[in-house]
């Protein structure tokens, strides 16, 4: 198994990275756009999740003024945490791994293009506040993965000037998620909760793990 040296900065995407909650995010998606005329199969809904949710809604509803996307939107995130409330959880080992992360005093953020009420969904309800130096949600960027805009953002508080590339992680689930972290130039740990290692490592993941207890044991 190859030993990683620990990072300086750690940049966690929230969906699907967090929280295993990709398959309700479809459920939500697929509720909301069969109600408005867009996509009906689990297929489609799923080639088009990626970006910001007024990109998302362009692909799924065609031509829309920012204030009806808006609407659409916040019906869906309010449908989205309606499902998973009673269901929520962090994916396998991520506690120890920031309790470990805390240890070492490496700075951790969160970077997501989810809203800013679902950021706050997740972190309130994983009790994440103690772990995190800050977050930022879609609101903070206007482009979404797999531009980079969403992790410089994250980047900007800690001021990493010179920071070498394998010094700061990105960890990500999707392969819009991976290229977004490659292209602010880190090194980008693919978790395997919704992509393949095949799909993780040819978006340019540098490593995938199925979850944070591998991840640990890679740690030097």
């Amino acid at each position: 198994m190859k030993k990683l040296d620990p990072p300086a900065y750690v940049i966690f995407d929230m969906d699907g990275t967090l929280v295993d909650n990709y398959h309700v995010h479809i459920d939500a998606w697929l509720a909301i756009s069969t109600k408005y005329g867009g996509p009906t199969s689990r297929e489609a809904i799923i080639a088009d999740l990626h970006g910001t949710n007024f990109e998302i809604c362009q692909k799924y509803f065609g031509p829309s003024s920012q204030e009806d996307a808006e609407r659409i939107a916040k019906e869906k995130e309010a449908k989205y945490r309606e499902l998973y409330a009673p269901h929520i959880e962090p994916v396998k080992g991520l506690m120890a791994f920031l309790d470990h992360l805390k240890y070492l005093h490496i700075p951790m953020a969160v970077g997501t293009m989810g809203t800013k009420e679902n950021a706050r969904f997740v972190i309130d309800a994983l009790g994440l506040h103690p772990y995190l130096s800050h977050w930022r949600s879609a609101e903070c960027v206007e482009r979404g993965k797999p531009h980079p805009d969403i992790f410089l953002e994250c980047l900007q508080p800690w001021e990493p000037l010179n920071l070498e590339p394998n010094r700061l992680w990105v960890i990500e689930d999707t392969s819009s998620g991976v290229s977004a972290g490659k292209a602010c130039g880190a090194t980008v740990i693919g978790i395997r909760t919704s992509k393949t290692d095949e799909e993780l490592r040819n978006a340019g993941a540098d490593f995938t793990v199925p979850d944070y207890d591998e991840l640990l044991k890679m740690m030097a």
